[in-house]
């Protein structure tokens, strides 16, 4: 991976400081464990332009929102929907009450 100005300097201290070998191994030792950043660059390795680079990070932030948003539209939806009902039958029908019994008067009967 082609490496940025500021990576082509960090690498040379470091081989400089502890050999060509060792100064390598450090580098990217260093750079995969994330303490050191920028030093490679992904865009140019693709074949992109720093300005074409950039387009296509907006492009993608872009394509990332309207996916969410298009996630909370199917989910709402998927609210709206109605539910299945089953129809009543004998079988899960609770019991009516048509004729509520006469209450009792006080003092007999």
């Amino acid at each position: 991976m082609p490496l940025t100005e500021k990576g082509e300097k960090i690498k040379a201290a470091m081989t400089k400081q502890y050999g060509e070998k060792k100064g390598t191994q450090v580098f990217y030792a260093s750079k995969n464990k994330g303490k050191i950043t920028g030093v490679d660059d992904d865009a140019q390795h693709m074949g992109f332009t720093s300005e074409g680079a950039t387009k296509i990070k907006d492009l993608v932030s872009q394509c990332d929102a309207l996916e969410t948003r298009m996630d909370f539209w199917e989910k709402k939806q998927s609210m709206k929907k109605p539910k299945k009902v089953e129809p009543r039958n004998k079988d899960n029908m609770q019991p009516s009450n048509r004729h509520p019994k006469e209450p009792r008067k006080p003092g007999g009967g």
